[in-house]
C-alpha cells in the first residue's frame, strides 16, 4: 500500500488540526485505516442491543449513530479528495452532520448491516487513496470555505475515527 505523507497545516483548515495533529508524522495512514477498521468491526459486532442504542445524555448519538456519522463523513471526505484529485475547482459546502446523523435512522438498522456498509466504504477509500499518484495527493480544492488537499482528507479520515472511537471508549463503553 503506498505511503501518503502527513499534510502540511495549510493544506486543510484550522479546524482540523485537533483531529491531524494527534497522529504522527511516521504513521502509515493506509495501513492504519486497513488494520484499525478490523480491529473496529469485531468490537462493534461485540456489542450487545443495548450498549449500540445507548445514549449517555440527552440528545446524544448512539453508538450505531456514531458509526453511520464516520460512514457519512469517509464518504464525503472520499468524495471531496476526487473532485481535488481530478483538479475540479469547484466549491463545495458545508455539511450539517447533525442533520445527516438525525435523518438515518441508524438505531432502526442492524449493526450487521451498518458494518457492512462502514466495510464497503472503507474498501473504497483504500483503493482510491492506493492508486493515487504524489503528485495528485498534493492537488487542493476548497470545500467548507477553506483549502484542503487530497492526502488532507485520508489522514482526516482516519483521526476523525481515532477521535468518535476514543468518545466511545470513554463515555459508552467504560471499562468494558
Amino acid at each position: 500500500m503506498k505511503r501518503i505523507p502527513k499534510p502540511k497545516p495549510e493544506e486543510y483548515a484550522v479546524y482540523y488540526n485537533r483531529y491531524i495533529d494527534t497522529i504522527s508524522e511516521d504513521t502509515h495512514i493506509l495501513k492504519a485505516l486497513k488494520e484499525e477498521s478490523k480491529e473496529f468491526e469485531k468490537q462493534l459486532l461485540s456489542l450487545s442491543e443495548d450498549k449500540l442504542h445507548y445514549r449517555y445524555a440527552p440528545g446524544k448519538w448512539s453508538i450505531k449513530d456514531i458509526l453511520m456519522h464516520l460512514i457519512d463523513c469517509e464518504r464525503i471526505f472520499l468524495y471531496r479528495a476526487l473532485r481535488f484529485s481530478r483538479n475540479d475547482q469547484t466549491p463545495l459546502p458545508f455539511f450539517e452532520e447533525d442533520q445527516y446523523a438525525m435523518v438515518a435512522e441508524a438505531d432502526k438498522l442492524s449493526i450487521r448491516k451498518i458494518v457492512k456498509e462502514y466495510k464497503t466504504q472503507r474498501a473504497a477509500t483504500l483503493a482510491f487513496f492506493d492508486n493515487q499518484t504524489q503528485k495528485s495527493l498534493k492537488r487542493t480544492g476548497i470545500a467548507s470555505q477553506a483549502a484542503m488537499s487530497v492526502r488532507a482528507c485520508a489522514w482526516i479520515i482516519c483521526a476523525h475515527e481515532r477521535h468518535h472511537r476514543k468518545i466511545m471508549e470513554e463515555r459508552y463503553l467504560g471499562s468494558e
